[in-house]
């Protein structure tokens, strides 16, 4: 008799009471060992471990998450294993079908690579993908970042974690020539994603410093630097790291996307466009790059071009809701205002909980009574209506320019040059304007 492959899951904790609970019960239908370290916990984490017929390691701590998780490796006995982290839960269709392909020994692969949903409320974020209207695992966010990740794979294989923080196994699953599948619809719920401010993103932050030191000629090293100062609001050196990772490889894509989205926070526009067109010229142009490309057309004033590659994006990606916003404003700056709302009412059905679109259809409607006000000669009126219009949506060019319009006729024109000024500045086209596009 065939004997059935088993399945552990390993994992490493420190102070995990509020969140492992809900882990591990995620598990408890598949799993026929689990394997913690914890690496100094003082609140009940080991205990509730323990609740779920969990054997306890303690390990002690050095600053790297690779050699904690390979502790672990080393005391599992199962012949798959799959690493999770407390604050994430696996998806109930996706238990299934481990345990299926576990059942199945692989289906002929080695490793299976998961997707891992990084809850959060950020759509200008690569890989950012809006949750299902009601769905209960979201718990409240309006979408998460999609990360492909390698967290199953056969144990007794010599396979092991490298680098002390954003760890790999994939590395040394193809260095032993493990076969690695990617294509599995397995989803991980991850709630941790963020905290910016906290000890966690200090302590990772040193470890990425400790990394680079190690790797200096680590594109990945310095990409992850980059991205965790980033998360620490430290710009300029975030910005120095992912400049260092392109200089090792120009045409790498997540790091030209860090740098990227720090140029246009601060207004360099010419440089974000030149570096988004190196990578189409490559033929390097998924997605949010064409949509990066398109936003930036259009606040240059090169509105036709602005539509085309957002069009492109929605007919490839009709959830990506960005694109849609962008698209809106292009739509706006044609002239098309009918048109532009659809796409504020469509991006709204695809990301109802996503505070920013209702803040946009306001100021639409606000903007419209406006402008009714000011063909009717009605300037003061309109302009009270504008300015609670610009509170809603304060990039919205065409306000500004509705509002240097209000001025002028009140014969405020040092004010009326501001908002002018400002309007030119969100868009390009507007340059000269002084009537109601």
């Amino acid at each position: 008799m065939t004997r059935v492959p088993t399945l552990g899951v390993v994992m490493i904790v420190k102070n995990e009471a509020d969140c492992l609970d809900a882990c591990l019960n995620s598990v408890a239908s598949i799993a026929d060992e689990i394997v913690i370290a914890d690496t100094g916990s003082t609140d009940e984490t080991p205990a509730i471990a323990r609740s779920h017929h969990a054997r306890v390691l303690n390990i002690p701590w050095n600053n790297d998450f690779a050699e904690a998780r390979n502790q672990v490796l080393a005391e599992a006995t199962s012949d798959w294993l799959l690493h999770l982290d407390a604050d994430e839960c696996l998806d109930p269709k996706s238990a299934q079908r481990i345990r299926t392909i576990v059942d199945a020994d692989g289906n002929g692969a080695d490793a299976i690579e998961v997707t891992l949903a990084n809850y959060c409320d950020d759509p200008r974020a690569w890989r950012w993908v809006p949750a299902t209207p009601g769905e209960p695992w979201a718990r409240g966010k309006s979408g998460y970042i999609a990360v492909r990740l390698l967290r199953l794979f056969r144990n007794h294989r010599g396979y092991h974690y490298r680098e002390p923080v954003h760890e790999n196994i994939t590395e040394s699953v193809l260095e032993a020539g493990g076969k690695v599948r990617g294509e599995e619809p397995i989803l991980i719920h991850h709630y941790g994603y963020g905290g910016s401010g906290s000890a966690k993103g200090r302590l990772y932050l040193d470890i990425a410093k400790r990394k680079v030191e190690q790797r200096p000629y680590d594109v990945k090293a310095w990409h992850d630097l980059a991205e965790q100062l980033l998360s620490l609001n430290e710009t300029t050196e975030a910005e120095e790291a992912a400049r260092r990772a392109l200089a090792l490889e120009p045409l790498h894509l997540s790091a030209a996307t860090t740098l990227c989205n720090i140029l246009l926070n601060r207004g360099d526009v010419d440089e974000a466009r030149a570096l988004l067109e190196g990578l189409e010229a490559a033929r390097i142009a998924p997605p949010h790059v064409v949509t990066a490309l398109g936003a930036i057309a259009c606040r240059q004033g090169r509105i036709q071009e602005a539509c085309e590659r957002l069009e492109a994006v929605l007919s490839e990606v009709p959830i990506a809701v960005m694109a849609r916003l962008y698209y809106a404003r292009a739509l706006d700056l044609s002239g098309r205002a009918a048109d532009a709302r659809w796409q504020l009412e469509m991006a709204k059905l695809v990301c109802p909980s996503f505070v920013e679109i209702d803040s946009r259809l306001k100021a639409h409607d606000g903007r419209s009574r406006g402008e009714q006000a000011i063909r009717e000669g009605s300037y003061q009126q309109a302009l009270a209506t504008l300015v609670a219009a610009l509170r809603d949506d304060p990039e919205d060019p065409l306000i500004h320019l509705d509002v240097g319009i209000c001025l002028d006729k009140l014969g405020q024109q040092d004010a009326a040059q501001r908002s002018f000024a400002r309007a030119a500045r969100l868009a390009a086209s507007l340059e000269g304007r002084r009537e109601i596009v």
